[in-house]
Protein backbone atom coordinates (compact mmCIF):
# COMPACT_ATOMS: atom_id res chain seq x y z
CA UNK A 1 0.00 0.00 0.00
CA UNK A 2 2.87 2.47 0.98
CA UNK A 3 4.54 1.61 -2.28
CA UNK A 4 1.98 2.67 -4.23
CA UNK A 5 0.89 5.52 -2.55
CA UNK A 6 4.78 6.43 -3.46
CA UNK A 7 4.31 5.44 -6.82
CA UNK A 8 1.21 7.49 -7.08
CA UNK A 9 2.95 10.92 -5.59
CA UNK A 10 6.06 10.56 -7.76
CA UNK A 11 3.80 10.26 -11.07
CA UNK A 12 2.00 13.24 -10.04
CA UNK A 13 5.62 14.93 -9.51
CA UNK A 14 6.44 13.58 -13.06
CA UNK A 15 3.13 15.45 -14.42
CA UNK A 16 2.82 18.48 -12.43
CA UNK A 17 6.26 19.39 -12.51
CA UNK A 18 9.00 17.40 -13.99
CA UNK A 19 7.26 17.30 -17.33
CA UNK A 20 6.80 21.22 -17.66
CA UNK A 21 10.63 21.56 -17.10
CA UNK A 22 11.72 19.28 -19.75
CA UNK A 23 8.92 20.82 -22.20
CA UNK A 24 10.47 24.49 -21.36
CA UNK A 25 13.84 24.26 -20.85
CA UNK A 26 14.31 21.30 -22.63
CA UNK A 27 12.80 21.15 -25.80
CA UNK A 28 11.89 25.46 -25.52
CA UNK A 29 7.82 24.65 -25.99
CA UNK A 30 5.68 27.16 -24.23
CA UNK A 31 8.60 29.86 -23.85
CA UNK A 32 10.82 31.93 -25.69
CA UNK A 33 14.69 31.80 -25.51
CA UNK A 34 15.67 34.06 -28.24
CA UNK A 35 14.75 37.47 -29.92
CA UNK A 36 12.25 36.88 -32.90
CA UNK A 37 14.67 38.72 -35.46
CA UNK A 38 18.09 39.27 -36.27
CA UNK A 39 20.31 41.69 -34.89
CA UNK A 40 18.27 42.62 -31.96
CA UNK A 41 19.72 41.26 -28.42
CA UNK A 42 17.69 41.31 -25.24
CA UNK A 43 19.77 42.98 -21.94
CA UNK A 44 17.91 41.61 -18.87
CA UNK A 45 18.32 41.70 -15.07
CA UNK A 46 16.78 39.58 -12.45
CA UNK A 47 15.72 38.90 -8.79
CA UNK A 48 15.85 43.27 -8.27
CA UNK A 49 15.25 45.99 -7.52
CA UNK A 50 18.38 45.46 -4.74
CA UNK A 51 19.14 49.20 -2.59
CA UNK A 52 22.79 48.75 -3.52
CA UNK A 53 23.24 47.25 -6.60
CA UNK A 54 20.22 47.87 -9.17
CA UNK A 55 20.97 51.98 -8.56
CA UNK A 56 24.36 51.30 -9.87
CA UNK A 57 23.35 49.51 -12.59
CA UNK A 58 20.72 51.93 -13.75
CA UNK A 59 23.39 54.17 -13.96
CA UNK A 60 25.56 52.25 -16.10
CA UNK A 61 23.14 51.65 -18.49
CA UNK A 62 22.12 55.23 -18.42
CA UNK A 63 25.69 56.01 -19.14
CA UNK A 64 26.01 53.72 -22.05
CA UNK A 65 22.90 54.45 -23.99
CA UNK A 66 21.09 50.65 -23.27
CA UNK A 67 17.80 49.83 -22.26
CA UNK A 68 17.30 46.71 -20.70
CA UNK A 69 14.62 44.42 -18.95
CA UNK A 70 14.24 44.23 -15.46
CA UNK A 71 12.35 40.87 -14.34
CA UNK A 72 11.52 42.22 -10.74
CA UNK A 73 10.43 40.43 -7.62
CA UNK A 74 7.30 42.14 -7.08
CA UNK A 75 8.06 42.53 -2.92
CA UNK A 76 11.34 43.87 -3.46
CA UNK A 77 9.70 46.40 -6.07
CA UNK A 78 7.09 47.14 -3.32
CA UNK A 79 9.94 47.88 -1.16
CA UNK A 80 11.74 49.97 -3.20
CA UNK A 81 9.28 51.92 -5.44
CA UNK A 82 11.37 54.25 -6.56
CA UNK A 83 13.75 51.97 -8.26
CA UNK A 84 11.25 50.76 -9.66
CA UNK A 85 10.05 54.34 -10.81
CA UNK A 86 13.63 55.03 -11.80
CA UNK A 87 13.37 51.88 -13.85
CA UNK A 88 10.34 53.39 -16.41
CA UNK A 89 11.21 56.81 -16.25
CA UNK A 90 14.99 55.95 -18.34
CA UNK A 91 12.62 53.67 -20.84
CA UNK A 92 13.47 50.10 -19.08
CA UNK A 93 10.70 47.73 -18.93
CA UNK A 94 9.84 46.32 -15.91
CA UNK A 95 8.57 42.33 -16.28
CA UNK A 96 7.58 39.68 -13.85
CA UNK A 97 9.83 37.24 -11.99
CA UNK A 98 7.56 36.34 -9.12
CA UNK A 99 5.98 37.78 -6.07
CA UNK A 100 8.85 35.99 -4.24
CA UNK A 101 11.89 34.21 -5.31
CA UNK A 102 10.15 30.71 -4.80
CA UNK A 103 11.17 27.72 -6.42
CA UNK A 104 8.30 27.16 -8.47
CA UNK A 105 7.84 23.72 -9.61
CA UNK A 106 7.04 22.31 -6.45
CA UNK A 107 4.63 25.05 -5.62
CA UNK A 108 0.29 24.07 -4.71
CA UNK A 109 -1.60 25.99 -7.94
CA UNK A 110 -2.73 28.50 -6.24
CA UNK A 111 1.02 30.01 -4.82
CA UNK A 112 1.96 29.49 -8.79
CA UNK A 113 -0.86 31.64 -9.54
CA UNK A 114 0.47 34.29 -7.20
CA UNK A 115 3.91 33.82 -8.38
CA UNK A 116 3.31 35.00 -12.11
CA UNK A 117 -0.73 36.26 -12.20
CA UNK A 118 -0.43 37.85 -8.76
CA UNK A 119 2.86 39.35 -8.88
CA UNK A 120 1.74 40.96 -12.51
CA UNK A 121 -1.29 42.34 -10.76
CA UNK A 122 0.88 43.62 -7.70
CA UNK A 123 3.23 45.41 -10.31
CA UNK A 124 0.40 46.79 -12.91
CA UNK A 125 -1.46 48.47 -9.51
CA UNK A 126 1.01 50.43 -8.01
CA UNK A 127 3.39 50.95 -11.01
CA UNK A 128 0.29 51.64 -13.46
CA UNK A 129 2.00 49.16 -15.79
CA UNK A 130 0.71 46.16 -17.60
CA UNK A 131 3.56 43.14 -17.47
CA UNK A 132 2.56 40.63 -19.50
CA UNK A 133 6.04 38.44 -20.06
CA UNK A 134 7.20 35.70 -17.03
CA UNK A 135 10.39 34.84 -16.23
CA UNK A 136 10.40 32.32 -13.20
CA UNK A 137 12.92 31.63 -10.66
CA UNK A 138 15.61 29.84 -11.47
CA UNK A 139 13.51 29.33 -15.35
CA UNK A 140 11.72 26.06 -13.90
CA UNK A 141 8.07 25.85 -14.15
CA UNK A 142 5.10 23.88 -13.24
CA UNK A 143 1.97 22.65 -15.29
CA UNK A 144 -0.04 25.12 -13.36
CA UNK A 145 2.23 28.27 -14.37
CA UNK A 146 1.62 27.06 -18.01
CA UNK A 147 -1.97 27.37 -17.77
CA UNK A 148 -2.26 30.50 -15.55
CA UNK A 149 -0.26 31.93 -18.28
CA UNK A 150 -1.98 30.62 -20.98
CA UNK A 151 -5.48 32.15 -19.62
CA UNK A 152 -3.66 35.19 -18.76
CA UNK A 153 -2.31 35.48 -21.63
CA UNK A 154 0.99 36.15 -20.77
CA UNK A 155 4.68 34.78 -22.36
CA UNK A 156 7.07 33.43 -20.72
CA UNK A 157 10.73 34.17 -21.83
CA UNK A 158 13.80 32.32 -20.59
CA UNK A 159 17.78 33.12 -22.26
CA UNK A 160 19.85 31.76 -24.59
CA UNK A 161 22.59 33.33 -22.62
CA UNK A 162 23.60 32.99 -19.24
CA UNK A 163 27.36 33.03 -17.83
CA UNK A 164 26.74 32.39 -13.96
CA UNK A 165 27.02 35.60 -12.74
CA UNK A 166 25.56 35.04 -9.37
CA UNK A 167 28.69 33.70 -8.28
CA UNK A 168 31.88 36.00 -7.42
CA UNK A 169 33.49 36.53 -10.82
CA UNK A 170 35.84 38.86 -11.64
CA UNK A 171 34.07 41.57 -14.61
CA UNK A 172 36.25 40.77 -17.36
CA UNK A 173 35.43 37.09 -17.38
CA UNK A 174 31.79 37.40 -17.44
CA UNK A 175 32.71 39.64 -20.59
CA UNK A 176 34.71 37.23 -21.71
CA UNK A 177 31.54 34.42 -21.33
CA UNK A 178 29.25 36.53 -22.40
CA UNK A 179 31.14 37.12 -26.47
CA UNK A 180 31.45 33.32 -26.54
CA UNK A 181 27.90 32.82 -26.51
CA UNK A 182 26.64 36.37 -27.85
CA UNK A 183 24.59 35.67 -30.89
CA UNK A 184 22.37 37.82 -33.02
CA UNK A 185 19.33 36.78 -31.54
CA UNK A 186 20.39 36.96 -28.17
CA UNK A 187 18.59 36.75 -24.64
CA UNK A 188 20.76 37.33 -22.10
CA UNK A 189 20.60 37.24 -18.57
CA UNK A 190 22.08 38.84 -15.49
CA UNK A 191 21.40 39.33 -12.03
CA UNK A 192 21.10 42.51 -9.91
CA UNK A 193 20.61 41.36 -6.66
CA UNK A 194 22.61 38.77 -4.32
CA UNK A 195 19.89 38.15 -1.57
CA UNK A 196 18.42 35.33 -3.80
CA UNK A 197 19.46 31.83 -2.29
CA UNK A 198 22.75 30.55 -3.83
CA UNK A 199 23.67 34.22 -5.02
CA UNK A 200 27.28 35.13 -3.60
CA UNK A 201 27.67 38.42 -1.87
CA UNK A 202 29.24 40.99 -4.06
CA UNK A 203 28.66 39.32 -7.51
CA UNK A 204 26.30 41.74 -8.86
CA UNK A 205 29.62 44.11 -8.57
CA UNK A 206 31.06 42.67 -11.34
CA UNK A 207 27.86 42.71 -13.29
CA UNK A 208 27.87 46.06 -13.11
CA UNK A 209 31.42 46.83 -14.02
CA UNK A 210 30.85 44.46 -17.18
CA UNK A 211 28.11 46.17 -18.20
CA UNK A 212 29.82 48.54 -20.39
CA UNK A 213 32.19 46.52 -22.05
CA UNK A 214 28.67 43.98 -23.15
CA UNK A 215 26.92 47.26 -24.78
CA UNK A 216 30.07 48.05 -26.76
CA UNK A 217 30.13 44.67 -28.06
CA UNK A 218 26.52 44.29 -28.71
CA UNK A 219 26.99 47.35 -30.88
CA UNK A 220 29.95 46.85 -32.52
CA UNK A 221 28.58 43.84 -34.34
CA UNK A 222 26.27 46.11 -35.60
CA UNK A 223 22.56 45.13 -32.82
CA UNK A 224 20.39 46.78 -31.53
CA UNK A 225 18.83 46.30 -27.74
CA UNK A 226 15.16 45.41 -27.49
CA UNK A 227 12.71 44.82 -24.66
CA UNK A 228 10.99 41.56 -23.21
CA UNK A 229 7.91 42.70 -24.50
CA UNK A 230 9.33 43.02 -27.74
CA UNK A 231 9.96 39.16 -28.18
CA UNK A 232 6.94 38.28 -28.54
Amino acid sequence: MIEWLIAVVLAILVVYAGLPFVWTRGLGRSCIRRTPKPGCVALTFDDGPHPVYTPRLLDALREAGARATFFVIAEHALRHPEIVERMLAEGHEVQVHGYRHWFVPLLPPGLTARQCVGAKDVLAQRFGIEPRVYRPTWGACNLATLVMLKRHRMSMLLWSVMVGDWRRTPPEELVRRIVAKLDARSVIVLHDSDESPGAERGAPESVIAAVPAVVEEVRRRGYTFVLASECE
